[in-house]
């Protein structure tokens, strides 16, 4: 049986940031144990992206991001070319980041965009190719690897299309890439940037 102080401490730790694990290794007391007391006080629970960025902040003393403030002329151009970027190729809903191109030059301008005026952890950068059948997933991995400074080890399993007629090896050389950054309160940012630039009915 926990004592009040016990109890008391699991809730104000998770409230605090701590995930069940660290808790439960700080204070000796089992992860089912500490669910428990977290159901019974009716405490909310994290999302994934909630708790990947408070893992971060808590275990490793990394925050997820740090956007930039009372920017420069030049960094101010850089904002809004990004905001611009995400806006048109951006996904709005969910808990990431997620911005998806096959022209390496826009994709190469909004990872800037999110490094300069975002602030972004280069550990959480992820990067999910889709290419076709036909195309060669190693160099193409390098490729995208080389221009956006992101590791291999960082891309997720590529996605691969069937054959399919048409052009797109010229609209799609090097594949289409996906660049995802798990965190919600980055989008809500960006996503309440976009909402300031949009017009009246």
């Amino acid at each position: 049986m926990l004592s009040m102080h016990e109890t008391k401490l699991i809730v104000e730790m998770y409230q605090s940031g701590f995930s069940v694990k660290q808790i439960s290794d700080k204070i000796g007391i089992g992860s089912s144990r500490i669910n428990q007391v977290l159901i019974a006080g009716n405490v909310p629970r994290r999302d994934h992206s909630s708790a990947s960025r408070l893992l971060h902040e808590t275990k490793f003393g990394r925050h997820s991001c740090n956007v930039l403030t009372n920017l420069t002329p030049e960094q101010e151009v850089l904002r809004i070319a990004g905001v611009m970027l995400y806006w048109g190729e951006g996904t709005k809903d969910g808990n990431s980041v997620v911005f998806s191109n096959s022209d390496p030059n826009m994709v190469s301008y909004f990872l800037r965009f999110l490094r300069e005026i975002c602030g972004v952890s280069e550990q959480r950068l992820r990067l999910l190719l889709h290419i076709y059948d036909d195309q060669n997933e190693i160099e193409l991995k390098k490729y995208w690897s080389d221009r956006t400074k992101i590791p291999t080890s960082q891309f997720s399993k590529t996605y691969c299309h069937a054959h399919s007629n048409g052009s797109y090896k010229k609209i799609s050389k090097y594949g289409t890439a996906s660049l995802r950054y798990s965190d919600k309160n980055l989008l809500k940012v960006i996503v309440g940037w976009i909402e300031k630039f949009k017009m009246p009915m």
